[in-house]
């Protein structure tokens, strides 16, 4: 049997996008006949053909040793796929000697496969330490673009920002679109009692799944001042929740708007709740694209998305009618936007069109096998 050897920041029960793409990606590989090692950081979930070690706690040169010498039990060549977010492996994302250990199980004859979830922060951001770490961060960037036999891109977007990094690498590597993260549950008497208990008497259900910030609740609280006052009601899902969803009444003012929040949930809830809503929408302030497992999963169960687009977006969301989309600098005309998802009509084609978007585009049995089984030909410059 193969065996895959799987370098991620997080894993489940640890929650996080990249946590879950990981369990995805194990999964996906354990059921097409691949042993999967995962090492991280802290204990995680194993399943038949997947066990995951915790000898990288702490992301410091001593766990670094621990794994040297667990990986180095294993017959060589070893392939190891990294799960690349240089924000997510410690030091407040400044550790280089991360970076430096990919590039020394390289030269000691490891295959490496980097999947780039984000390749750095902007110079200019929040704080005065920002360009220092964003310096920080392309350096680290460029040290596991230089270790890698392959390169994998979860968007095209950022083939122009690793360019200069990466050189040929960059310029091999290919689009991995990033599965949904939420199975969906098949039990319909389940999502008609949570439905019902959300509607609070209304006809139509809006949600927004995800963490919130300052430019989703400014987008999310035009979009539920327009269709609140339309017979529909509203549900912010995940953690974070239940914060958003009471700011959002705060905002109306004490209007009678039915406005919950669910709280951090498990997959099987959180699937209920999807599948519940008429319709989601999903403000994000650089355009939905390829590694936006909120609205992803929501596509995988079926439920229309009204989203923006922004410099990171991929053409065929602009063309697909699973999707009412507005420009990333205009979020306040979400509202109509899903008032139009809402139209009977409207709504039947675009649950269908968000099905066929998904197994499009991001299904794992598809886009996951080039990872799994790529070709041998890997980067020779």
């Amino acid at each position: 049997m193969p065996v895959l050897h799987l370098i991620t920041c997080e894993y489940p029960p640890a929650m996080g996008g990249v946590g879950e793409h990981s369990r995805v990606l194990a999964q996906s590989a354990a059921s097409a006949g691949v042993d999967v090692q995962v090492w991280t950081n802290a204990p995680g979930e194993g399943m038949p053909h997947v066990e995951v070690h915790s000898t990288l706690e702490g992301f410091s040169p001593n766990a670094f040793a621990r794994t040297d010498a667990s990986l180095d039990d294993w017959p060589a060549p070893r392939r190891l796929i990294v799960q690349w977010v240089p924000h997510g492996y410690g030091r407040r994302g400044l550790n280089i000697a991360f970076s430096h250990w990919i590039r020394r199980r390289a030269n000691a004859g490891d295959s490496i496969d980097l999947i780039v979830h984000e390749p750095f922060i902007d110079f200019v951001g929040g704080s005065w330490r920002q360009p220092f770490a964003a310096a920080i961060q392309r350096y680290m960037t460029w040290t596991a673009l230089r270790a890698a036999d392959r390169v994998w891109l979860t968007i095209p977007g950022w083939r122009p920002r690793l360019q200069l990094y990466g050189g040929c690498r960059v310029r091999a590597a290919r689009t991995l679109p990033v599965p949904g993260t939420i199975p969906p549950v098949q039990d319909a008497k389940s999502v008609k009692a949570v439905r019902c208990r959300l509607l609070e008497g209304r006809s139509r259900l809006v949600g927004y799944f995800g963490a919130g910030g300052r430019y989703a609740f400014g987008a999310i609280r035009a979009a539920a001042s327009e269709v609140a006052a339309r017979d529909t009601a509203f549900v912010c899902i995940g953690r974070g929740s239940t914060a958003m969803s009471a700011e959002l009444r705060g905002a109306f003012g004490g209007a009678q708007f039915a406005i919950n929040g669910t709280g951090a949930l498990d997959r099987g809830r959180v699937s209920l709740h999807l599948q519940a809503c008429d319709a989601l929408v999903q403000p994000y302030s650089d355009g939905v694209s390829g590694r936006r497992t909120t609205t992803i999963s929501a596509l995988e169960h079926g439920i229309p998305v009204a989203t923006t687009f922004g410099w990171l977006s991929e053409e065929f969301w602009k063309t697909s009618q699973a999707v009412e989309g507005v420009s990333a600098n205009e979020p306040g005309k979400l509202g109509p936007a899903v008032l139009r998802l809402l139209e009977p009509e409207r709504n039947r084609t675009a649950r269908t069109s968000a099905f066929e978007l998904y197994r499009k585009h991001f299904d794992p049995a598809q886009t996951l096998r080039a990872l799994l089984f790529p070709d041998e030909r890997v980067a020779s410059c």
